[in-house]
């Protein structure tokens, strides 16, 4: 259990305030670090940082849009002059057009790359610098399973647009970005890997159509969606010293989805 210990590390979550976001917080709280809950919702960071803080863990909430170069680096400044340091950095962000590619513009594609993509570039920027200074450090970026296949538009019909190709291509993207970071930080004591989850409906959204569920549920291999407190284990052991010889690396978190 010592290997998990997080007990005295900062870790900033970018994104924390969301469905798979909050349980990330949760657990990297419980194995002892000091969480930094960040969100471009502010009052959903707020909120998370006060449910965790109820259940007697050291958090705090900040405003964070992951798509403007000079908040992030503002955010990682000031979490350096509060903390001493930083860690731990999860981006569990992703924006979505929502929109069929035939219908999207170049405005809704550059705009769905910022944040996806290039706010993970940045970030892992601001926090890899951070780390090399401290000889030390673990970058966590979230991919997707739609980032190594193709929906299936038989899933979303009628009620739903498929997942858009601005969201996929961004996501294919960060495996790659965080191999090359993997490489041109790792003699310098920082690890940077990548968790791809699978299909984690939302039950406010699509999660809460039983149809929608069902059709997904029928193309995973364990034959159900995930629970978001199961992606929380990948997180943890990736900003532990349980994986101090793993970076570079994808867990994929997607009861098979990506194996057949």
């Amino acid at each position: 259990m010592q290997r998990f210990d997080l007990t005295g590390k900062v870790a900033l979550v970018v994104g924390g305030g969301g469905y798979l976001g909050v349980p990330v917080c949760r657990a990297l709280a419980q194995h002892g670090a000091y969480v930094v809950v960040a969100d471009v919702r502010k009052k959903a960071a707020e909120k998370a940082s006060e449910l965790l803080a109820d259940e007697g863990f050291s958090v705090e909430a900040v405003s964070l849009d992951i798509s403007d170069e000079d908040v992030v680096k503002a955010a990682v400044d000031d979490i350096v002059n509060s903390h001493g340091g930083l860690d731990i950095a999860v981006n569990s962000t992703a924006h979505s057009t929502g929109k069929p590619m035939d219908q999207m513009t170049m405005a809704d594609w550059e705009k769905g790359l910022r944040v996806s993509l290039s706010g993970a570039f940045v970030l892992s920027r601001e926090a890899g610098r951070v780390m090399v200074a401290q000889g030390s450090g673990s970058i966590i970026q979230f991919g997707s399973m739609y980032g190594k296949v193709s929906p299936d538009p038989r899933i979303y019909a009628p009620n739903y647009n498929v997942n858009p190709i601005d969201y996929g291509a961004a996501k294919a993207g960060i495996s790659q970005m965080v191999r090359y970071q993997a490489v041109m930080l790792g003699p310098k004591g920082v690890r940077v890997n990548t968790v791809i989850p699978g299909p984690f409906p939302n039950p406010v959204g699509q999660g809460g159509n039983a149809e929608f569920v069902k059709k997904l549920s029928d193309k995973v291999p364990m034959a159900r969606v995930g629970d978001a407190e199961e992606i929380v284990g990948a997180v943890v052991f990736l900003a532990s010293d349980a994986a101090s010889f793993i970076t570079g690396a994808e867990i994929v978190v997607d009861g098979g989805w990506t194996a057949w």
